[in-house]
């Protein structure tokens, strides 16, 4: 962990970005941006881990950062991955209580990090930003109720194809067919979906036996038969 140099520039992008600071206007982001402290993470370095106890709004301004538990025998669970412009950690805003995960940079990270205290001033003195945070917290709830049910209800298959379409949605369409580009190993995307590595890939293997998609290296997929996987779910 380091601290960031040309952080004028940085320290802008930063707030600009994040949803909940929409509706602030230049100089209002500029008060944001004097709150900030910005730090770089090297891949594999830990943000925090579960236990510690949170001080801290993270904002992810560049990489990836996983947001993990692991298991009594070591496996991991991925509950969620973290791009450009997505916040973490608002919990600690609200309650001294310890993190319930860990939080790990996927790869070399830039974060800007806004204090308890200096946001919950800002959230006492700008509304609109405390509604916003309100809104995101719930859409955040919704789909982690989404995602702790594909693992209770779902079976491997269904869980895998269910991320599949997820990601469609984002992929690039040409001639009928969609390719997503994965930024997921297939290691990571096993911890995603609570499975092996191995099973991951069998599955998508047979997938593609079936037609319904095509693999092109570990990280491109695709999607040929969107309406077919659709019918996975409905069987």
């Amino acid at each position: 962990m380091s601290q960031c140099s040309n952080c004028q520039e940085y320290l802008h992008v930063c707030a600009r970005n994040v949803p909940i600071f929409a509706s602030l206007g230049p100089e209002e982001l500029l008060e944001v941006n004097s709150l900030i402290r910005s730090v770089e993470y090297e891949k594999g370095e830990l943000l925090f881990g579960e236990g510690d106890i949170g001080t801290n709004l993270y904002i992810v301004r560049s990489g990836r950062i996983k947001l993990y538990t692991v298991s009594s025998d070591g496996r991991q669970q991925i509950i969620r991955i973290l791009e450009p412009g997505d916040f973490f950690g608002e919990l600690a805003l609200f309650q001294d209580a310890a993190q319930n995960c860990f939080a790990e940079a996927m790869e070399y990270s830039q974060v800007c990090l806004l204090g308890r205290s200096d946001m919950k001033a800002l959230l006492n003195r700008k509304p609109s930003v405390a509604v916003a945070l309100l809104e995101a917290m719930s859409a955040r709830l919704a789909q982690a109720e989404r995602f702790i049910g594909d693992l209770a209800l779902k079976n491997v298959e269904e869980r895998l194809v269910s991320w599949l379409m997820m990601e469609a949605k984002a992929g690039l369409f040409r001639e009928g067919e969609i390719e997503i580009r994965s930024p997921l190993s297939r290691e990571e995307l096993a911890h995603l979906l609570g499975t092996t590595v191995e099973t991951v890939s069998r599955r998508l293997n047979a997938l593609q036996a079936e037609g319904f998609l095509t693999l092109q290296g570990h990280r491109s997929i695709i999607i040929r038969d969107l309406d077919g996987l659709k019918r996975i779910l409905v069987r």
